[in-house]
């Protein structure tokens, strides 16, 4: 479970990429983000797991490994805004709570900055007390 998260419910139901071994060793940007995560944090072998199947899931989605996705995160930043579009749209199709779909958002914003696509967010409007538009 993520770090103070009360379920795991975030965590649910998600599919593996089919187009890879999963391996987070086959990978330059997972790789660095764990590596850089590591650094900071001391996660258990199951914060991955549950962190990394956030992130296969993610990306078979768009039918991409992490490297392309960083790499053309990283190469235009038009591809890394559309992204991150995508990324509110698919959270939002993945979970059944707005905690759920925070967390998901959290894991790929977090491999996205950590490998050097800085990325910008809006309040929650549960967390900051902001009314919904």
């Amino acid at each position: 479970m993520m770090a103070g998260s009360t379920s795991d419910d975030w965590f649910k139901g998600e599919r593996k990429l089919v187009t890879s071994e999963n391996n987070p060793e086959s990978y330059t940007s997972v790789q660095h983000w764990m590596e850089v995560v590591n650094s900071r944090h001391d996660l258990s072998d199951r914060d991955w797991e549950e962190r990394l199947g956030v992130l296969w899931s993610f990306c078979d989605s768009l039918g991409k490994d992490p490297d392309t996705i960083i790499q053309e995160a990283l190469d235009e930043r038009d591809n890394k805004l559309d992204y991150m579009r995508y990324l509110r749209r698919w959270a939002d199709d993945q979970s059944r709570s707005l905690h759920a779909t925070h967390e998901r958002q959290n894991v790929i914003r977090s491999f996205f900055i950590n490998n050097g696509a800085r990325v910008l967010t809006k309040p929650y409007p549960d967390v900051y007390g902001a009314k919904k538009s």
